[in-house]
């Protein structure tokens, strides 16, 4: 038992797993400026060391702890375009994403104040953000021809209104301790998107 059970500590994804973890549970309870390897490690049981096995910095790491949450709401928003109901495909999209901000605001906000000191953080924020606008804008369009959009509807600059305007509230509502109900959160979402794009609530 004793063998098998130093084997698992020291099987690198189980390493990688426990680090990431470790990093995330941090940033649940710190800003990203207080985040350091030593404290994260210390969490783990790992030596230092293993940390560079999987990540070049604390810069990295936090973009590793961001994959897979982006993966999750590019889903989300993938259902959104796929949808045939759209008033409630676009309220089922923003319930879903706000619960990912519910569950992981804190390191989606560590993520952006990475960016703000690491141009290398700052190009896959900006690419992941332009992704989404790119998404939002093809299905704006696609929505405005069907004649399910008002026609007046500039549909770039629009779509890029909304994205920014969803990405920094939530950031912002559910990256701090303080947190208002995301019932609340939804609906004030649901009203901006709604009444931007067809006029009703």
């Amino acid at each position: 038992m004793t063998t098998s059970r130093r084997r698992a500590k020291h099987d690198p994804k189980e390493s990688e797993r426990e680090i990431l973890e470790a990093a995330e549970q941090f940033l649940s309870e710190h800003h990203f400026r207080d985040l350091n390897i030593d404290e994260v490690m210390r969490r783990t049981g790992l030596k230092r060391p293993a940390f560079y096995v999987h990540f070049r910095d604390k810069n990295d790491l936090t973009l590793r702890l961001v994959q897979n949450i982006s993966k999750e709401l590019f889903d989300i928003a993938d259902r959104w375009l796929a949808g045939t109901n759209h008033q409630e495909d676009l309220r089922r999209a923003l319930v879903d994403s706000v619960n990912v901000y519910v569950e992981h605001g804190r390191l989606l906000r560590a993520f952006v104040e990475a960016a703000s000191g690491d141009e290398r953080v700052d190009r896959v924020y900006r690419g992941l953000i332009q992704d989404f606008i790119t998404a939002a804008a093809q299905h704006i369009k696609a929505e405005q021809l069907a004649g399910k959009i008002k026609k007046d509807v500039e549909v770039e600059e629009t779509a890029k209104a909304l994205i920014w305007l969803e990405e920094r509230y939530l950031s912002e509502t559910f990256g701090h301790a303080s947190q208002v109900q995301p019932e609340i959160v939804i609906q004030v979402l649901q009203n901006i998107w709604i009444s931007t794009l067809y006029g009703t609530n």
